[in-house]
């Protein structure tokens, strides 16, 4: 096991992301009642969550939202923390372990 030299956010979407969402995707598996957040690694020497999650928030949005619909005119308009948390629960940490023995590889 290594340790990377990450920190991390992990976004789940709420229930008004999955009803915008489900305007635009019919991908079951995603809206489940339970669906998987997606992990996004960040820089690992964070002391505060508002100052990492204010930095990053409006590209993880649009990442998130492309997902699911390409045309940005679709997308909900989120400018600041606040409307990010309506379509997001967010969880912050500063650890990240790798159990692989292989490297990992960017795409």
């Amino acid at each position: 096991m290594k340790t990377v030299n990450r920190g991390f956010i992990s976004i789940t979407p709420t229930p008004l992301f999955i009803a915008w969402a489900l305007k635009y995707s019919d991908e079951v598996q995603f809206f489940t009642n339970n669906p998987e957040p997606s992990i996004y690694l960040v820089e690992d020497d964070f002391w505060e969550d508002a100052i990492i999650l204010e930095k990053y928030f409006k590209k993880i949005a649009e990442a998130e939202f492309k997902a699911i619909c390409s045309d940005e005119e679709k997308f909900p308009i989120i400018s600041n923390e606040d409307e990010f948390i309506l379509y997001f629960s967010t969880s912050l940490g500063t650890i990240v372990h790798d159990l692989l023995k292989e490297n990992i590889e960017r795409e």
